[in-house]
């Protein structure tokens, strides 16, 4: 199997065209050739640029180039679009030029610069649907818009596009009204937010007049009233002298992550997502990830005491913003971890209502050491084995012991006993599943907003079947935090068991941009969306790049056996097939996909797998 991780990427590509331009070179090829020269180096190129996007290549009316952001990639194409409107104003009718713009995230192949794929076909079907000065999209952007201020679409339907396998969900894009998205004026935006008095008291009345200050820089610098800030949270450094504190720091960063989450008015990076950047510099963070914002940090523990450094970069420019040093005593570390979260979203985020900022402080325990033991089962839960799972679930249950209201120990042990139930680890899985829902229940009854429970409760709805109640779930966690990877991805795994596979694959393709190092049961099932969606080709070319990066995880042969299977590429579907005998012999080709509400697509399923000659 070739290595296609080199050549590969995941991103929001757009292709756009003028509109008439045969009939414009036949009247006046000098003059339609210097308008549109001037339309690329003063508008379209430096827009470009501006929201960190690449022209790929111009094809003499036509325009193709790629983003890190389908959201950057919007704003991009509605600012040339009224770029355009504005330099017709004084031209005459028959001379003016018009843009079309398709916008689509996708898979790409890069060679030589260029890039290639089903992406850039779709993204240029969409344009030549479009009107004259607007912009069509696929719903897997739309699926990246939502819950994002300064975005509006109307659903145009299911299209058939030419040389395209399968329907494509079409939106045509807008810009928000600001009628409905107001600009409030500075003194209003800041004041309700920063005079909480438990930021007075963590920040003391300099810090404030200095976030003030900093705010107003990022306010100003905003370039429309419907910017939505992009965070990344890097590691923070463990200065402790001592290795084994790392749990203490990355559960810092951890919490501060899912803190700024809950900002409605924020987009950050999930945590498994920034954690191959830790020690590693800031600037290579910043280009990889495509952000606006980075935070990083250290953190000193010594004694009795915590000490932890952060600051505030603008990633464009590689400017500082913003830098503090908290210390406090570890019974305060609590107030340490608020004030660093409130601080830098404050910074951020104006617009952020005073109840949002409330609800970015969850509760949290009474007891340092019942906190301690939490990070501590976070970490080892992680490595996922038996005796990982049996150490968590005791560290989770002596926290709970020491602080018997600390909502985060209730919902991570639930989640602890269910992968005791889905990985095998149990003989009575019934039971566990039904203790994972019990704990998850308790933990939204000492904490409604607990992030960690609502996941978990859609987990257990999905083992039972009950998927609406399971969707109930994850829009409620969506809604708590617009930016969890984990709960985009549970999303969309619940609507490929109902049948909506468009909307099943924008949703996992959403988690998983947002955080490429999810779990690799998500991995799975967007490839199974793939397949279920009869996009073999996607599937297959999505899972051998995964396969690549988890060579352990045998569920992607699986679902690659199965694609091979319909493909007629019949050698590497044996091979596949042969990998997932040696690594699970007691596999059961009739259990796996079984959630199906309709029998039609398990039977789908099995088809492939009896191809691959794992029936």
């Amino acid at each position: 199997m070739a290595n296609v991780d080199a050549d590969r990427k995941l991103v929001a590509v757009l292709c756009a065209d003028v509109v008439g331009y045969s009939r414009m070179i036949g009247e006046d090829e000098e003059g339609t050739l210097a308008a549109l020269a001037a339309h690329m180096s003063e508008l379209i190129e430096p827009t470009v640029a501006d929201h960190h996007g690449r022209i790929v290549k111009t094809t003499g009316d036509g325009i193709l180039a790629e983003f890190a952001s389908p959201i950057a990639a919007a704003r991009c194409s509605f600012e040339i679009q009224d770029g355009f409107r504005a330099r017709n104003a004084d031209v005459a009718e028959p001379k003016r030029q018009w843009l079309r713009m398709g916008l689509h995230l996708g898979d790409v192949m890069i060679r030589a610069g260029d890039i290639f794929g089903d992406a850039v076909n779709v993204a240029a079907r969409l344009q030549s649907l479009a009107e004259p000065g607007s912009v069509y999209s696929s719903a897997a952007v739309v699926d990246q818009l939502r819950g994002h201020v300064g975005f509006a679409w109307e659903d145009l339907g299911e299209k058939s596009l030419k040389n395209i396998s399968r329907p494509v969900k079409v939106f045509r894009l807008a810009p928000a009204s600001p009628a409905t998205t107001p600009r409030p004026s500075l003194a209003k935006s800041w004041q309700p937010g920063f005079l909480h008095p438990r930021f007075l008291h963590v920040a003391g009345a300099a810090a404030l007049a200095a976030i003030v200050v900093v705010m107003a820089y990022v306010w100003l610098r905003a370039p429309s009233p419907a910017t939505m800030p992009s965070l990344a949270v890097l590691p923070f450094a463990n200065q402790s002298g001592d290795p084994a504190d790392d749990y203490f720091s990355d559960g810092i960063t951890g919490d501060v992550i899912n803190a700024l989450g809950r900002f409605s008015g924020l987009r950050v990076m999930a945590y498994t997502a920034v954690l191959p950047y830790k020690d590693k510099g800031a600037a290579e963070a910043g280009r990889a990830l495509g952000v606006e914002y980075l935070v990083d940090g250290s953190v000193r523990r010594a004694a009795d005491r915590v000490r932890v450094s952060t600051r505030l970069t603008d990633a464009q420019r590689g400017t500082l913003v913003w830098s503090e040093q908290f210390e406090k005593a570890l019974k305060d570390v609590f107030d340490v971890q608020d004030a660093i979260a409130l601080r830098v979203a404050g910074t951020l985020a104006a617009r952020v209502t005073r109840i949002e900022q409330q609800r970015a402080l969850a509760k949290r325990p009474n007891n340092l050491d019942a906190y301690d033991l939490v990070l501590r089962g976070r970490a080892v839960q992680t490595r996922r084995s038996r005796a990982t799972n049996r150490e968590a679930r005791q560290l989770f249950e002596r926290a709970m012991q020491l602080d018997a209201n600390y909502a985060a120990a209730y919902a991570l042990l639930g989640h602890a006993y269910r992968d005791m139930a889905t990985l095998g680890w149990t003989e009575f899985p019934a039971d566990m599943v039904a203790r994972a829902e019990e704990l998850a229940r308790k933990a939204l009854a000492i904490d409604p907003d607990n992030l960690d429970a609502h996941r978990l409760l859609s987990q257990v709805h999905n083992d039972q079947s009950q998927y609406e109640r399971a969707l109930s779930e994850t829009d409620r966690a969506l809604a708590l935090n617009p930016s969890d990877a984990v709960s985009h991805a549970a999303r969309g795994e619940t609507l490929l068991w109902v049948g909506r596979f468009e909307e099943a694959i924008a949703a996992l393709e959403t988690g998983l941009t947002l955080d490429p190092n999810m779990s690799a049961q998500y991995v799975f099932t967007l490839g199974t969306a793939y397949y279920i969606s009869r996009r073999h080709t996607d599937a297959v070319r999505f899972l051998e790049r995964e396969a690549l990066r988890r060579p352990e995880e045998v569920f992607i042969q699986v679902v690659l056996a199965a694609a091979y299977g319909q493909l007629g590429r019949t050698a590497e579907a044996q091979r596949a097939a042969e990998t997932v005998r040696r690594k699970l012999p007691v596999f059961d080709p009739q259990i796996f996909g079984s959630r199906f509400q309709n029998r039609e697509h398990h039977e789908y399923l099995t088809e492939g797998l009896r191809k691959a000659g794992l029936m």
